[in-house]
């Protein structure tokens, strides 16, 4: 027999399932929206055609057995070592300062700690036009008031990429920190360790994922970095976005797809060895 709750509970089931689908479609809506142009650029690197043509004619791999001549030709290898060197630079310095720092937030209490955390992290609100015009800005200020001139190059670029990966490390250390159980060291220390053997030979290892996931990080946001590389490279050092930027006008787009889809195949290697042997998702 109905009785007056069935239309109640008729209406809340369907409210509850219009719900889940609609959380369903904006995710799967929204994975599909951001995946869709790097597909696009992978379709584009095997078509017959040398320029984006839609749908493609045909499939080949020309493109592909092209690049060994044209690379050099294009200024890509020099580039790409120039790329490779200054990720791997700035993965470290990051780690290092960002370990450093969260090291201080989450195992000590002073005053400012919030403050501090606050203006360590911002780099990731501000636009990277920002960053890189006042971070050029203020080296030419920085060379006038020493009586220098501050040459733009491999340093420089460093520098701006330091500053807008530190947030990285400063997060993914902070969250292995947040869980680590500190009576570990103190067992350490009651065995015979000094308080530095205990950091070096319980703590490192026990965080090293979160250290890992921060050169991940860094590293890869570094090698992809195109705005701040525009203000200080300088015009003798070129990394690969500029490259690859440059080369956009005047290259056949199948070429460049090609160039992309192995930069873009080699990333998600990496990502993929790291996240198989250290779990960097969990950091995240």
């Amino acid at each position: 027999m109905a009785t007056a709750s069935d239309p109640n509970r008729w209406l809340d089931w369907l409210l509850a399932r219009a719900g889940s689908v609609g959380y369903q479609t904006l995710v799967y809506g929204t994975v599909a929206f951001l995946l869709a142009p790097l597909a696009i650029v992978v379709v584009i690197s095997f078509q017959q055609s040398a320029y984006a043509t839609w749908p493609p004619e045909g499939f080949t791999l020309r493109h592909y057995a092209a690049l060994p001549e044209q690379l050099g030709f294009l200024g890509v290898r020099e580039a790409l070592l120039v790329s490779v060197e200054l990720a791997v630079a700035t993965g470290i310095v990051s780690t290092v300062l960002g370990a450093l720092a969260a090291f201080a937030i989450v195992r000590y209490e002073f005053k400012y700690q919030t403050a501090l955390e606050t203006v360590l992290i911002s780099p990731l609100i501000y636009p990277w036009i920002v960053v890189g015009l006042s971070l050029l800005l203020f080296l030419n200020r920085l060379g006038d008031a020493l009586g220098v001139t501050v040459q733009l190059g491999f340093f420089t670029l460093l520098l701006g990429h330091v500053m807008f990966t530190l947030p990285y490390p400063i997060r993914t250390v902070g969250a292995s920190l947040q869980n680590y159980d500190h009576s570990l060291e103190e067992a350490a220390q009651n065995l015979g360790a000094t308080e530095l053997e205990s950091y070096v030979r319980v703590t490192l290892p026990l965080i090293q994922p979160g250290l890992v996931s921060g050169f991940v990080f860094a590293f890869i946001l570094s090698f992809n970095q195109y705005i701040v590389s525009l203000f200080l490279s300088g015009s003798e050092l070129t990394t690969m976005p500029l490259v690859l930027f440059s080369l956009f006008y005047n290259t056949a787009p199948a070429t460049l797809a090609a160039i992309a889809t192995l930069l873009m195949a080699g990333i998600l290697t990496v990502i993929g060895v790291v996240e198989y042997v250290f779990g960097i998702s969990e950091f995240m």
